[in-house]
């Protein structure tokens, strides 16, 4: 058996390495995977890999334990932490759960687990400034589905009621003690819950099957709000070629969003440059864009991701009620001039910098002049790749400076 250990210093890419050994690199069979119970350097997109990490992991493989760096007095702290419900909740048919000392902890874990969907279903304040929803679709539906969005009978087709639910977990758990931020958002507050209703309608009907309608075995989806705080010159370093590296470098960030404050120290002034911002990601552990859209009419991989970017493209047919695929169009107008949207799926992960190219409406018939890049800078190239399991939408908006 195969073991795996992530630390809880992990990054994006220290998550890219185990990807690239894992997943691209081996074959494996069985697999014993120890994650930490805390996650100490977070920063944009961590929670986005480590799920695509482990969930195709698991489809690649088979996880047959999962063990939690921790000890088993220390169960009810983990949840704390936001990878850790999902990940449980994705092997929980047919893992093994652990402590640090090999005792099984599946019961303790099933407590904590009814617990937390509980949290998660009263919209109950959690640790830190950050908000997860997670369905879990292989467990019985009172069990499994964020009530709000989901029940038994279906996906919640209320926009209005949902986006009054983003805008109450972004204001009283996720930007709590940042009343200016939440003045920031008021002008596009209603534009977000809209992109979470559109992303979340989706994934209900792309995420739990395959392209045969047949249900995914272990079938998670959800989105993850969260408030970062992070040093400039430490954020810089951390995405170090990567083009949210870039991004952080464009004049309108350096003019508009770097908060400075100095204080001395001996006799030498120290100057410390910090940056507010969102980051909020929806995923889903189902088979992806491409293979859930491609209808055979001749398009590339890349057509077709992009197709799904253009405004009534996404929503599959269902018996929704309202408008349907307002599409993830309305991502890229909602975050215009100032965010960063990222998206990995099947083999690929693209990427569009909205201050470097703006959104610009467009039609399916103009498909080529949809601007996205790789976020692995080889022009789409895929030969050497292997498809990942599930979507993850990740979408990072830089807060103001105060003043501005």
């Amino acid at each position: 058996m195969t073991e795996i250990q992530i630390f809880k210093n992990t990054s994006s890419s220290k998550i890219k390495e185990l990807y690239k050994k894992y997943i691209l690199n081996e074959k494996l069979g069985e697999v014993s995977i120890t994650i930490p119970s805390e996650l100490t350097r977070y920063k944009f997109g961590l929670l986005a890999d480590l799920l695509r990490f482990i969930i195709t992991l698991n489809i690649n493989s088979q996880i047959k334990n999962l063990k939690i760096n921790i000890d088993i007095e220390e169960i009810d702290s983990i949840y704390d932490h936001e990878h850790i419900y999902p990940i449980i909740s994705l092997l929980w048919n047919t893992s093994r759960f652990v402590d640090k000392d090999d005792n099984d902890i599946k019961d303790l874990l099933k407590i904590n687990q009814n617990k937390f969907f509980n949290k998660m279903n009263s919209l109950e304040k959690l640790k830190g400034q950050k908000y997860i929803l997670s369905h879990t679709d292989h467990l019985s539906k009172n069990n499994g589905l964020i009530k709000f969005l989901e029940d038994i009978n279906g996906f919640n087709d209320d926009e209005d009621y949902i986006t009054e639910i983003v805008e109450r977990i972004l204001n009283e758990n996720v930007l709590l003690h940042n009343i200016k931020n939440q003045h920031e958002l008021e002008n596009i507050i209603k534009d977000i819950g809209a992109v979470i209703y559109e992303l979340t309608k989706n994934t209900n009907e792309w995420g739990k099957t395959d392209v045969n309608l047949k249900p995914v075995p272990s079938s998670i989806r959800g989105m993850y709000f969260r408030f970062h705080n992070n040093g400039y010159e430490n954020l810089l370093e951390e995405f170090s070629g990567t083009p949210i590296n870039d991004f952080f470098q464009h004049n309108y960030i350096k003019e508009n969003c770097i908060q400075s404050y100095s204080y001395q120290q001996n006799e030498e002034k120290i100057v410390v440059n910090t940056i507010y911002y969102l980051e909020i990601l929806v995923y889903d552990s189902g088979v992806g864009f491409i293979e859930k859209f491609n209808d055979s009419n001749g398009l590339t991989d890349i057509e077709v991701i992009k197709k799904c970017l253009i405004k009534n493209q996404t929503s599959s047919v269902s018996n929704l009620k309202s408008k349907k695929g307002i599409g993830l169009d309305r991502i890229l107008n909602t975050i215009d001039k100032k965010g960063f949207f990222k998206l990995m799926t099947d083999k690929y992960c693209v990427y569009r910098d909205l201050v470097k190219d703006n959104y610009s409406s467009l039609t399916l018939e103009q498909l080529n002049n949809l601007k996205l890049e790789d976020w692995n800078g080889k022009e789409f190239s895929s030969d050497s790749l292997v498809k990942c399991q599930g979507s993850y939408v990740s979408i990072l908006y830089p807060f103001k400076k105060n003043g501005l």
